[in-house]
């Protein structure tokens, strides 16, 4: 009888032993889950396949597009940004990389300017889509301001891959001399990226876009509209011209 006691004693311990191990693999994967931010991968692939699948059916109804919310942070601190995504920088540089990323994301999101996704009526106005608003923690607030031209100049040095650059990537052009008169809003490289303010990065389809029919470069019957990213403020939205926007908030 005690030899039974024992091994059903050894056996409940074998079976805390693995209930503890579950649990603890389960954590972890929570947490790896949590780190790599498959949720908003998944938010981007739910947006970007209903943009296939309205270019492909018009009547297929709205868009399932969200607006983002990212905090670019040094330190953590993103309390006063309720942020669904947190890109985390130690340098200026690092900053520029992860403002051009969402910049291209937004772009491959929405088709890369090959794809009509809006609804028959929307080419009367611009139809704008939000990919996300961008802020930053407290820690960053005291850096120096990046001008766009400084900005721009990056797009335009760095590889997003091998072959082709961020600037290539996302406006076509390999260099900044494409950017005059054409571009609306006009004071577009007058502005400045200021750490204790918010921005959102936008894309977008027109009859007539913000930029010349020369930058039309694929046979649709709309003109994609260049990403932008510009203070989260009233004045430009209007100043970009959007009549609708096709994401949630």
């Amino acid at each position: 009888m005690l030899m039974k006691k024992d091994k059903k004693g050894e056996l409940t311990t074998k079976q805390i032993v693995t209930l503890i191990v579950l649990i603890t693999s389960f954590i972890i994967i929570l947490f790896l889950i949590f780190r790599l931010n498959l949720g908003q991968t998944t938010d981007a692939e739910i947006c970007h396949n209903s943009v296939v699948l309205k270019g492909k059916t018009p009547l297929s109804g709205p868009l399932d597009c969200k607006t983002q919310y990212v905090c670019i942070s040094r330190e953590g601190d993103c309390m006063d940004f309720s942020a669904t995504e947190k890109i985390s920088v130690e340098n200026r540089e690092e900053i520029m990389k992860a403002i051009a990323d969402k910049m291209a994301s937004c772009w491959n999101t929405f088709g890369e300017g090959k794809i009509d996704y809006a609804d028959a009526d929307a080419f009367e106005k611009v139809a704008c889509s939000i990919c996300s608003i961008t802020g930053f923690d407290n820690a960053l607030k005291e850096e120096q301001p990046i001008s766009y031209k400084e900005f721009y100049d990056y797009l335009k040095n760095t590889k997003k891959t091998n072959f082709q650059t961020y600037l290539q990537y996302i406006y076509s052009t390999d260099t900044l001399e494409d950017f005059g008169e054409e571009f609306n809003p006009n004071s577009y490289f007058d502005n400045i990226l200021r750490f204790d303010k918010k921005y959102f990065i936008l894309t977008g389809l027109a009859e007539e876009g913000i930029l010349t029919p020369r930058w039309k470069i694929w046979d649709t019957k709309f003109t994609p509209q260049p990403v932008v990213i510009l203070e989260n403020t009233e004045e430009n939205y209007n100043l970009v011209g959007c009549d609708e926007f096709l994401t949630k908030a």
